[in-house]
């Protein structure tokens, strides 16, 4: 046995006296020993303790050891799950050469092996690979076939759109949520109709993974979504609508303004808050028509998008919602109003540092902190301070911090010594430094 033969098989046995913490140093030892540790690594492989067999696999992957193949192979049936995942990251690591080996292993018996080989593939990024990967999918282990879908996804390949499309309509809901967030992957325009259809699926698990796919397609998507808006099913209208928001083209304006009458709630409020995320300014008298209806959801989410509008004239409306009954509402209230940044909101947020409920109170000290007016609010921060909670009391020092009111001072000294919640006594020393120029 040569010396380096001697150093790995000295590491190798540390492996079974250590703990996982102090695996990243032997792992590192190992690497650094490079191609003469392969031989002693490969009969670990093969070591009782999974511990051994999961590092030795992952030490292989990290020096691409090519003449490591077969054995991370065999590994990828493993009995140990943590030993077939380094192998199959292993392969991966390795790369094109190992490419061959595991498109065999697509066709093993071992259903194990074969969902590994597959998420192997996926990893590599060898666009070739494809072909084989879409006659997996017909695979009779459903985890092989979820594990090729992702593969799929993974290669971001335009030879599996259509093979996928297919998948997207199984009954499995897992194969078909993993085929909606691979098209999302694969971002082709073909897709679009497919998803979009999805959104009437009965998964709830398929209609979000579609959606955020629909999202990731952008623009492509909106005249899809748009149509889709007059779906006679609810759940694929309010899907439409809150994608119709993410992706934020204003082409869809008009139609998420008269989803503002659906019969249903729901749709309502996406619709709603996707006009303020759309963020046309006309959008604030559609959505102030909302804030007297008598569903808290409704009005919650008109304020939302109102929030998110933070125009002059949503900000009139959202100071009104400062007295809303429901204090989510109030406390979305506030947020807008931090945003839209208006001194007429000055007056009313103070009063809404008297709320009962503490989240009102501390998005009102944040938004008064973000319009920046000294005058007046400094002296109602300053009683913030004061504040039971101890966010509210942190978030005060920070405002007062932003506004540079130093007559702040005496009160935050004695606030960074003794109050007794840490996040307020730091957030009331860190306000100090900014004061005094220290920062």
């Amino acid at each position: 046995m040569n010396l380096s033969s001697q150093k790995v098989a000295a590491l190798v046995a540390k492996l079974r006296s250590k703990s996982s913490a102090s695996w990243d140093d032997v792992i590192a030892q190992l690497v650094e020993i490079g191609s003469p540790a392969i031989r002693p690594l490969l009969s670990a492989l093969k070591d009782p303790d999974y511990k051994v067999r999961t590092i030795a696999a992952t030490v292989l992957g990290r020096i691409h050891a090519v003449d490591a193949i077969e054995g991370l192979i065999e590994a990828l049936g493993d009995s140990s799950k943590s030993v077939q995942e380094a192998a199959a990251e292993a392969l991966a690591r390795i790369g094109t050469p190992a490419v061959g080996r595991l498109l065999d292993m697509l066709i093993s018996k071992d259903q194990t092996a074969r969902r590994w080989a597959a998420e192997a593939l996926g990893n590599i990024g060898d666009e070739s690979v494809a072909q084989q990967l879409v006659l997996r999918l017909n695979d009779p282990d459903v985890e092989v076939q979820h594990a090729v879908v992702t593969a799929l996804g993974d290669l971001k390949s335009e030879r599996a759109i259509r093979p996928l499309i297919a998948v997207l309509d199984s009954d499995n809901v897992d194969l078909a949520r993993a085929a909606a967030e691979a098209l999302g992957k694969i971002k082709a325009t073909i897709a679009v109709e497919p998803l979009v259809h999805a959104l009437s699926s009965t998964s709830d698990d398929v209609r979000r993974t579609a959606a955020a796919s629909l999202i990731e397609l952008g623009t492509d998507a909106v005249p899809a979504l748009i149509e889709c808006l007059d779906s006679d099913n609810y759940l694929a209208r309010r899907y439409a609508a809150e994608v119709l928001g993410e992706i934020g083209d204003p082409r869809a304006h008009e139609a998420l303004a008269r989803r503002l009458q659906d019969e249903n709630d729901r749709v309502v409020g996406y619709a709603a808050i996707a006009l303020g995320k759309i963020g046309r300014p006309a959008s604030a008298k559609l959505l102030a028509r909302l804030l007297k209806s008598p569903h808290a959801s409704v009005r919650g989410a008109a304020t939302e998008g109102l929030a998110y509008l933070a125009t002059r004239e949503a900000a009139e409306h959202l100071i009104k919602m400062l007295k809303d009954p429901d204090w989510v509402i109030r406390m979305t209230a506030a947020r807008g109003l931090g945003a839209a940044k208006v001194r007429k909101a000055i007056p009313p947020l103070m009063k809404a540092l008297k709320d009962e409920e503490w989240s009102v109170r501390l998005h009102a000290v944040i938004a008064l902190g973000a319009i920046g007016v000294r005058k007046d609010a400094a002296d109602a921060l300053l009683k913030a301070l004061d504040d039971p909670k101890e966010m509210v009391r942190a978030a005060a020092a920070d405002a007062l911090a932003t506004l540079g009111a130093k007559s702040a001072i005496p009160r935050l000294e004695q606030m960074s010594k003794h109050d007794p919640a840490p996040e307020a006594a730091q957030a009331a020393q860190a306000a100090l430094a900014t004061l005094r120029g220290e920062t």
